[in-house]
């Protein structure tokens, strides 16, 4: 959960420009990573034979990896989109093209609900033209989201998700990296459905919800962008040193 910190109203301009300046950066830097990293996550790997490809060889565990998928998918789109949905077998062609898309959430503050995106956590998936601040954007207004967009978002966070289960050395290589890997769920938004989140060492706080609400309704906006905390970025480990340290220091 991101934390509350007090600020004044005139802290804001140059919070938000510090912010910026860093997220910038940090946005640079996961996409050149993904970009080195994308052949290693082919949705082939999970779906083999029952996806679309020019490929004929079968993958290993390819049969129970479409049969959770399916039960996840129909679950989904059921109880949070409320559609009777059925997956083709083979799939439709995923393409390898793995994107990395602002996390974003919605909150009530005392009857004012908003969406917050985060500048330090990202929602991996593939390529979609279909997001999650859309999908947010959409609930928020009391908007039924169309089939033809919500079933490929929905099958994409399934097939990244049940990667990275059954590759724990990806996780691994992301936490390198430098990214705390999670499965995150936004019930009242998209039920079940878990999102693969990526999160970066360097730490964003929210202003108290008073200030937020102020500075919604002066913008006139529904949606607000947490601000990274640049006075903790001195105190960022290094988790291989703090681990390698930990070690010598049992030692003696």
């Amino acid at each position: 959960m991101t934390p509350i910190k007090e600020i004044q109203l005139e802290q804001m301009t140059q919070l938000r420009e510090r912010s910026k300046t860093v997220s910038v950066i940090l946005n640079k830097e996961l996409q050149s990573y993904l970009k080195t990293i994308t052949p290693l996550f082919s949705p082939r790997k999970v779906l083999g034979e029952y996806m679309q490809s020019a490929s004929r060889d079968k993958v290993v565990g390819a049969e129970k990896n479409y049969s959770i998928i399916l039960e996840n998918y129909k679950a989904v789109l059921r109880d949070a989109f409320g559609y009777n949905a059925k997956l083709s077998s083979p799939v439709s062609a995923i393409q390898n093209e793995l994107v990395a898309e602002p996390w974003v959430y919605s909150d009530d503050l005392d009857g004012t609900v908003l969406s917050f995106s985060s500048p330090v956590r990202w929602v991996l998936s593939y390529d979609c033209s279909y997001d999650l601040p859309r999908l947010i954007a959409e609930k928020l207004k009391g908007e039924q989201p169309h089939y033809d967009s919500i079933t490929p978002f929905v099958l994409n966070a399934l097939v990244v998700w049940l990667l990275l289960e059954n590759s724990p050395g990806l996780v691994r290589l992301l936490e390198g990296l430098g990214y705390t890997v999670s499965i995150e769920r936004q019930p009242k938004i998209a039920g079940t459905l878990p999102f693969v989140v990526l999160t970066s060492r360097v730490a964003a706080f929210r202003p108290q919800n008073e200030l937020v609400r102020m500075v919604s309704q002066f913008s006139g906006s529904t949606g607000f962008e947490e601000i990274i905390d640049v006075d903790q970025i001195d105190a960022i480990e290094n988790p291989l040193q703090a681990k390698l340290q930990s070690l010598l220091n049992a030692q003696g």
